[in-house]
Parts: structure tokens; C-alpha cells; sequence
């Protein structure tokens, strides 16, 4: 009895800790900036700041949603947005986001972070180009 408690309980450790390491944890944002890509003249716009919680708080959630994945994607073209996201603790990290990048996904890469993230989610995909246009 003693080893199948003890044997529950190590994959229980184990889920727990292989969730923090995969997990996305986009939080603690206190502040967004972000740039659109211009493809017909190879420059990004001007910076739009978006610090409104209520905006904040669903870009957090669209980002955590997304698939986190450990491959890395040879690009053909430039992405078409650029976020800067500012912490609490007074770090930032740029994510780059091409829109449509393959069949019904938008793929997203952090310049900190490693791998790439597959935004499948209409609804989340719909949200956040709201959010950025």
C-alpha cells in the first residue's frame, strides 16, 4: 500500500513540474507595445502602447493559449507584428507574430524564449488581431 501512495504521489510530482516547464506563463505584463510590419515597404510602423488592463489581460490569455513547441521554422517572409512585452519585475521581451503562417494557425516566436508558438484558436487568433488593429 505504502509503495502505490508513494508511486501516485511521484506522478503527481512529475505532472506538476513537467506543467510548469511547458507551460507558457505569460503574466505579469504591466505594459504592451507593438508594431505592424509593412510588407510593400519593408518597415515597421509607429509604436502603439497599449496599457489598459482589461486589453492586457486578454492578450495574456490569447499568448497562454497558444502551443508552445520546441521546433523552429525556417521563415520565408517577415513577420507581420512585433510586440514588446513589459514585466513587472522590469524585464521586456520582444515576440514576433506571423499571421497565418501555415493551415489555420498563426505562429508566434519570442526572441527570449525557446521554440515557437502555434496560435490555433480562431477565437483567440480573431482576439488578438483585434487587439492589434
Amino acid at each position: 500500500m505504502k509503495q502505490l501512495v508513494s508511486v501516485i504521489l511521484l506522478a503527481i510530482f512529475i505532472v506538476l513540474i513537467s506543467s510548469y516547464f511547458f507551460s507558457n506563463d505569460f503574466s505579469n505584463i504591466i505594459k504592451v507595445e507593438y508594431q505592424r510590419y509593412n510588407h510593400t515597404d519593408g518597415s515597421f510602423s509607429k509604436v502603439v502602447e497599449i496599457e489598459e488592463d482589461d486589453t492586457i489581460s486578454k492578450l495574456i490569455k490569447i499568448l497562454n493559449k497558444a502551443n508552445h513547441q520546441s521546433t523552429v521554422y525556417e521563415k520565408e517572409y517577415h513577420e507581420d507584428f512585433k510586440l514588446t512585452l513589459f514585466y513587472e519585475n522590469e524585464t521586456t521581451e520582444t515576440i514576433r507574430i506571423w499571421l497565418d503562417f501555415g493551415q489555420e494557425y498563426d505562429l508566434l516566436e519570442s526572441e527570449t524564449r525557446e521554440g515557437t508558438y502555434k496560435l490555433k484558436n480562431s477565437k483567440s487568433r480573431e482576439a488578438l488581431l483585434e487587439i492589434l488593429n
